[in-house]
């Protein structure tokens, strides 16, 4: 059997499965790539020659399309270790910052968001907000990738989590959403989401990937209803007609959402993990969503940073086989993904680790 139809078994639950890891090293390969800090021998590898090097299935996951803001300016600077993006609306200027920090990563510092009037400029970028089909990078790959892993299509973030993410930040921004304006953003850049996503369910290939970065330190049981089931439900529907899975990515602690997620008709959640990365084990959560979620996870990435005893790398490693031995629709990884600081050598050895918890 072939990588890729060892994964996407994982989304039939076919018995006899034998348990599969599949890293996303999308983050950390990423990361390392722009700063040319690739390990000795990696430094011109793309991502599938990576996993190749590691002895590991490939995970790809490639928007299809491309945003275009006409009648919106958006400039982005950079200088003396500072970005700033300006977005230049009619209804005024909103402007986001972002200072290089010490790891040589980007911590934004300032989110568009600062008053309510600013909420009517975002508005007008929802309104300007375009999607265009495009999949010249996602045909690029399909070759590259081919049987030894799964090329996914990435969608946009949920709006909801867009505005988070994007415009209103995780601390005063929350103070926000209960705008009235906040609401009519949601609505229109959920009804440009909806064509889109209709386009990607007619395209090749088989897995979705919803990069949300679901989080229940900041999105409460009411607010998943009020905002972001339907969305999830519709996104869902409208890809099983073209035959896809759509796989979610979480992050942080997710316990109280992991019920009403699953009953939106979702495929598969990446980041599942107990503490300290999130609150939930794979056997808790297979508990939690019934039998016909794929899960996706179960190792925390902090256990594969130098700053934690590698003894706690090997009993995460341990019990995540456990939960998944036998589970025809798990999938070990690290969860949520494969951070940006992780020590090599540990990366290289979880294959073994697996091995030997599986008593092979």
């Amino acid at each position: 059997m072939t990588f890729k139809a060892d994964i996407l078994t994982r989304f039939s639950g076919a018995p006899g499965a034998r348990p599969l890891y599949l890293p996303d090293l999308t983050l950390w390969y990423d990361w390392h790539r722009g700063r040319g800090t690739l390990p000795e021998g990696w430094q011109d590898y793309a991502l599938p020659q990576v996993a190749r090097a590691l002895g590991l299935p490939i995970w790809l996951a490639v928007p299809p399309y491309r945003v275009e803001t006409p009648s919106v300016e958006i400039v982005t600077t950079e200088r003396e270790g500072e970005r700033v993006i300006r977005s230049e609306t009619s209804a005024g200027t909103l402007v986001a910052r972002w200072t290089l920090g010490p790891d040589g990563d980007w911590w934004q510092t300032e989110y568009p968001v600062k008053r309510q009037e600013d909420l009517a400029a975002v508005l007008e970028i929802a309104q300007a907000h375009t999607y265009v089909l495009d999949t010249s990078a996602w045909e690029r790959w399909e070759g590259e990738v081919g049987e030894e892993g799964v090329l996914a299509l990435e969608i946009p973030r949920r709006p909801y989590s867009d505005l988070l993410h994007e415009f209103l930040g995780w601390s005063e921004g929350l103070l926000f959403l209960r705008e009235p304006l906040v609401q009519e953003i949601n609505a229109v850049l959920e009804a440009k989401l909806q064509p889109l996503v209709e386009q990607v369910a007619r395209l090749e290939g088989e897995l979705v990937l919803a990069p949300d970065n679901l989080d229940g330190q900041f999105i409460s049981p009411r607010a998943f209803q009020n905002y972001l089931a339907d969305s999830y439900r519709r996104t869902a529907g409208l890809l099983h007609q073209g035959g896809k899975r759509l796989v979610v990515h979480i992050g942080g602690p997710i316990r109280h959402l992991l019920t009403p997620l699953a009953a939106t008709g979702v495929d598969g959640l990446e980041g599942v993990a107990g503490p300290p990365q999130s609150d939930l084990s794979l056997a808790e959560a297979r508990q939690a969503v019934g039998p016909d979620l794929t899960l996706w996870g179960g190792i925390p990435q902090d256990f594969t940073l130098d700053t934690h005893e590698r003894e706690r790398l090997a009993r995460a490693v341990g019990q995540a086989v456990q939960d998944a031995r036998g589970d025809a629709r798990m999938i070990l990884g690290i969860a949520d993904r494969v951070p940006v600081n992780a020590d090599l050598d540990r990366l290289q050895e979880i294959p073994a680790l697996i091995e030997g918890a599986l008593g092979v």
